[in-house]
């Protein structure tokens, strides 16, 4: 594009996702590391030489050059940076989970809103290729009408790290992980949530939940669940989806192994007499002929579908006027309105309302 504006960003807090976010993000044409901040010597070493060096992040929101900020400091400190950032009439990257809850989001985009400036947040995962693949079998409509989808994510070693092991900090695996798989579902599956059923544990780690499992479930009937555990030693596939002509598993997050699953010639392969499998005598869970079930491959996802710095690539994009911003405020106030009523619903033991 002739004279593209870039994004001429400065990122707070260099620790582990400040320095993905600069040897990812930097290595785009679109996009300029203007300026670092981090209060420790050690993360500053680290930085590039030709990128100015902070150690207060209010100088670096009073340098003309930075445009946007990229806040990546642990998660309790988002709130007063993300304020301070739109006083200083700072465009607003922040890292996930934005906010501790929907108070703090509220006051940091009605900061950004009091300012004119645009707020929005790392959800990268909507990039992710397993995602990608579930979005476009379920925009194909390739197994029918669904009524069911499963996301899971498991860990084997059960262990937190560095902040992440403190309540107190935002730390957890509801912040961490919850926060990306409650935003694909939601980005995925249209409609309002009735309510909300959720179940989470410190099962390991005993300062901070460490698994959870979410059922959503929408006016449209589909009923969506999210599970998460650090220290579960056999994995389940990361999605099963069930439509009404269909199955769909994707076994991981590089989507390279799992299939779509339909019957041949549905009604006429039922089972017609009772058949004695282990169970005992059926005809609903007989066992099938390899011939009345077909399996269909994953369907193909181009690299610009699954690329994580897509997501500077569109804000670029609004910068410029092509693009509207893909990850919407809304959207993110959602996420950490469900991800609240989880918490309340797990508390409480039993369903609580929403929308």
């Amino acid at each position: 594009m002739i004279n593209m504006k870039k994004l001429r960003l400065g990122i707070i807090g260099y620790g582990f996702m400040g320095q993905w976010h600069n040897n990812h993000a930097g290595t785009l044409e679109e996009v300029e590391i203007v300026a670092i901040c981090d209060t420790d010597p050690e993360k500053r070493a680290e930085a590039p030489e030709n990128v100015k060096m902070y150690t207060d992040y209010k100088a670096l929101l009073a340098d003309s050059d930075v445009e946007w900020v990229m806040i990546s400091v642990p998660n309790h400190l988002h709130h007063d940076i993300a304020i301070d950032a739109a006083k200083a009439k700072k465009n607003i990257i922040v890292e996930k989970p934005c906010a501790l809850n929907v108070q703090e989001f509220d006051e940091m985009y009605q900061a950004a809103k009091d300012n004119g400036v645009l707020f929005t947040v790392d959800q990268n995962r909507r990039w992710d290729r397993d995602y990608c693949t579930v979005k476009k079998v379920l925009e194909q409509n390739s197994i029918g009408k669904v009524f069911m989808v499963k996301s899971s994510h498991y860990g084997v070693f059960g262990r937190m790290h560095d902040w992440h092991e403190y309540p107190e900090c935002g730390g957890g695996m509801l912040y961490d992980w919850g926060v990306h798989l409650i935003d694909q579902m939601l980005d995925l599956i249209p409609g309002k949530i009735t309510q909300i059923s959720a179940d989470m544990k410190c099962a390991v780690n005993k300062s901070v939940d460490d698994y959870f499992r979410i059922l959503l479930y929408f006016d449209n009937g589909l009923a969506a669940e999210i599970e998460l555990g650090t220290f579960l030693l056999k994995k389940l596939p990361r999605w099963y989806v069930a439509g009404d002509t269909g199955t769909l598993v994707v076994e991981n997050i590089k989507a390279d192994e799992g299939a779509i699953y339909r019957a041949k010639e549905f009604r006429e392969a039922l089972p017609k007499t009772v058949k004695n499998i282990d169970a005992g005598p059926t005809r609903t869970f007989s066992v099938k002929a390899e011939d009345v079930v077909s399996t269909e491959p994953l369907p193909e996802i181009h690299r610009k579908h699954n690329d994580w710095n897509d997501f500077f690539r569109n804000i670029v994009g609004v910068i410029n006027g092509t693009e509207e911003l893909i990850v919407k405020p809304e959207q993110v106030r959602r996420v950490l309105q469900v991800m609240e009523l989880a918490r309340k619903s797990a508390a409480l033991r039993k369903s609580v309302d929403f929308e």
